[in-house]
């Protein structure tokens, strides 16, 4: 008998042990904690959605807190479910899609961690997600404050863009269009921009217009030299940071090719020469007028 009560008191101090133990574990937050990057770590556990609200490229450039989501507010969240209508000072009228908010952020009785770069986008959505009935939501910080031991560090030089693996040319540009922070350049004249058509989303430098005699002056034909280069700092005015990339296309290719050996030569890490517009049978061609005249009218 004394045996049996005394085996039932140890299963009963074994599973209340057990039960401390996973209470201590997960960490069921109520509301009243104070949550920051000092204090992160320790609430990496408990039931709650932790949300990292700083672009894709930002999670894999500068890292990531180990355990968090991105949700992008710039990405995706403004334009769709928010609109500031005074920088970061929140008003209910910012909410035009709640729905999109309880889509993304689920029930609203259950706890949600937020951060991002420095704590303002944080801020900003904790109010946004408080207006609308969520009950435990935490702005943790910016993770330019974090220390702790759950940082994923990130490489530093990914700007969202997929790399490239394959010839860039007139076949394959429009995989490569809109990348983050690229230059796209047609060094056509301009006349032939609204004459002959164009690809959307490229920029005229006129080669013949503009570089040639101001930047470059070329000594043997189409044959690039070093010393072709007669103003470096009027092509990195124009073609922007040494370390972009940089789309050239022109009307076979000969300028293009060119001009990306003039810029290898100053130092520019990623040029490619797409080709000749003559090739291309893209989505994305803007049909020209042969009738027009660039003369100016008064």
């Amino acid at each position: 008998m004394y045996r049996k009560m005394a085996l039932v008191a140890m299963c009963i101090g074994l599973l209340s042990f057990v039960v401390a133990c996973s209470s201590d574990t997960a960490d069921a937050l109520t509301g009243n904690e104070t949550i920051t990057m000092e204090t992160i770590d320790r609430h990496l556990n408990a039931d709650a959605r932790f949300i990292d609200l700083r672009d894709f490229e930002d999670m894999f450039a500068a890292g990531y807190i180990a355990g968090f989501e991105v949700v992008p507010f710039f990405q995706y969240l403004e334009g769709r479910a928010l609109v500031r209508n005074d920088g970061w000072e929140f008003s209910e009228a910012d909410v035009v899609d709640p729905v999109v908010l309880e889509n993304i952020f689920g029930p609203k009785d259950r706890a949600i961690v937020l951060m991002c770069g420095s704590g303002a986008r944080a801020g900003y959505v904790q109010a946004a997600l408080e207006s609308i009935g969520y009950q435990v939501v935490f702005n943790a910080g910016g993770i330019r404050d974090y220390a702790g031991d759950n940082k994923i560090l990130g490489d530093g030089e990914f700007n969202g863009a997929a790399a490239i693996t394959v010839d860039v040319t007139m076949e394959t540009i429009d995989r490569f269009l809109d990348r983050p922070g690229a230059k796209y350049v047609d060094l056509r004249d301009v006349s032939d921009k609204y004459e002959s058509g164009y690809i959307d989303g490229f920029e005229v430098v006129s080669f013949f217009e503009y570089l040639e005699g101001n930047a470059l002056t070329r000594n043997d034909g189409w044959n690039f030299s070093p010393a072709d280069v007669t103003n470096a700092v009027i092509l990195e005015n124009v073609f922007g940071p040494k370390d972009r990339e940089v789309f050239l296309m022109c009307g076979s290719g000969a300028r293009a090719g060119y001009t990306k050996e003039a810029l290898e030569a100053i130092g520019y890490e990623q040029v490619y020469n797409v080709g000749g517009i003559r090739d291309y049978a893209g989505q994305y061609r803007v049909f020209g007028d042969d009738a027009f005249d660039l003369t100016i009218r008064g």
